[in-house]
């Protein structure tokens, strides 16, 4: 065997193990703002899914309305609202979350979940669509 050969193939394997391994679905941050009472009864829920997902590349931020839920806010103005599994109170700290979605880009109810910045996950058991309340 070229002696050439073996030490380009050693070299190879050698830059194979020094680079990082294939990156997992991107994390996201996303900052959340308390639901102002003004904005409250603004909105209304459409059916909860427990397979439905949301583009992560159109999230802006969040509004927490309370320990389990939260509306998600879209570019272009859509919202989603996220029902928790559970009670998730430290989301309130530090005004953001994080997330990390298995399928990368879509954030999906039942099989992802939320980060908070104080530490501890919750997971997306519910995904609705959400409308603007008609005025009367």
């Amino acid at each position: 065997m070229n002696p050439w050969r073996a030490l380009a193939g050693s070299l190879c394997a050698l830059a194979a193990l020094a680079l990082p391994p294939p990156a997992a679905a991107q994390v996201g941050v996303v900052p959340v703002r308390p639901m102002p009472p003004a904005d409250r009864d603004g909105w209304v829920a459409g059916k909860p899914s427990s397979k439905a997902c949301i583009d992560t590349s159109r999230i802006a931020g969040a509004i927490l309305i309370d320990a389990r839920t939260l509306d998600v806010t879209m570019r272009g103005g859509k919202r989603w609202r996220l029902t928790l599994a559970q009670q998730c109170p430290q989301l309130s700290y530090y005004g953001g979350f994080y997330y990390q979605p298995r399928v990368p880009g879509k954030f999906c109810a039942g099989s992802d979940r939320i980060i908070s910045r104080a530490g501890g996950a919750c997971r997306v058991s519910t995904i609705s669509e959400l409308r603007p309340a008609r005025r009367r």
